[in-house]
């Protein structure tokens, strides 16, 4: 298997295991955000006119199915691919030839990681916050059905102050609330900005940033 950083020697296995680390089975959570940003870019591209009709046609085709694939445990990342991002460059390679390696005109592997990552981040984030108001509003049914049981309060381990199970239900509502509006802040902060065009070989192409962070939902685009 031929790899971007290859110089045509063989590689001792414990090298590549100790350099790949666990990136390979890590990288499983991010392959549908990497197929979602390889397709907005790659239509960026085509809107430049720097991708054809025919090969855009192809790799919205070929990493559409590679995703869905993956989805369905038809494929795993291995250790022998390294990460996500040499994976799916393989496999959509092996199905059109030269047109899957012209996902990467424009764009570092950088560019490729950072992208993934926020989107994967922005999902998670997302869905911890829902589960967390739904925690929440759980305890607080609890704290209303129960607003006339009595509850002893403690204080280091000892019995202390006449408590309720609706004052107990309801401080812990109130926490799990603070913590899903901190988490929607960390979101709203840390992957809000796309980041791309970090390479300064990509000058010279007339790249459309914008477009591809409009494509993905981004506020704002800037290099690293």
């Amino acid at each position: 298997m031929t790899r971007l950083w290859d110089k045509g020697v063989p590689l001792d296995g414990r090298v590549l295991e100790y350099t790949a680390g666990e990136d390979y089975a890590l990288d499983e959570r991010l392959v549908a955000h990497d197929v979602r940003a390889s397709i907005a870019h790659a239509e960026m591209l085509h809107a430049r006119q720097l991708l054809s009709p025919v090969d855009l046609a192809a790799i919205r085709e070929g990493l559409t199915a590679l995703a869905a694939e993956h989805a369905r445990g038809e494929w795993r990342i291995e250790l022998a691919d390294e990460d996500g991002q040499t994976a799916l460059e393989r496999r959509l390679t092996a199905r059109l030839g030269a047109a899957g390696a012209r996902i990467h005109l424009g764009r570092s592997r950088n560019d490729q990681v950072l992208a993934a990552v926020r989107l994967y981040l922005r999902e998670v984030i997302a869905s911890l916050s829902r589960g967390a108001l739904a925690v929440a509003t759980a305890l607080d049914t609890l704290g209303a059905r129960e607003a006339s049981t009595v509850l002893p309060g403690y204080t280091h381990l000892q019995q202390a102050m006449p408590s309720s199970v609706a004052l107990w239900a309801g401080g812990f509502a109130a926490e799990i609330r603070d913590d899903a509006r901190a988490s929607n802040r960390c979101c709203a902060v840390w992957t809000r900005t796309l980041r791309f065009g970090s390479r300064l070989w990509h000058a010279g192409l007339p790249i459309d940033r914008e477009a591809t962070r409009e494509k993905l939902g981004f506020a704002a685009c800037r290099s690293r």
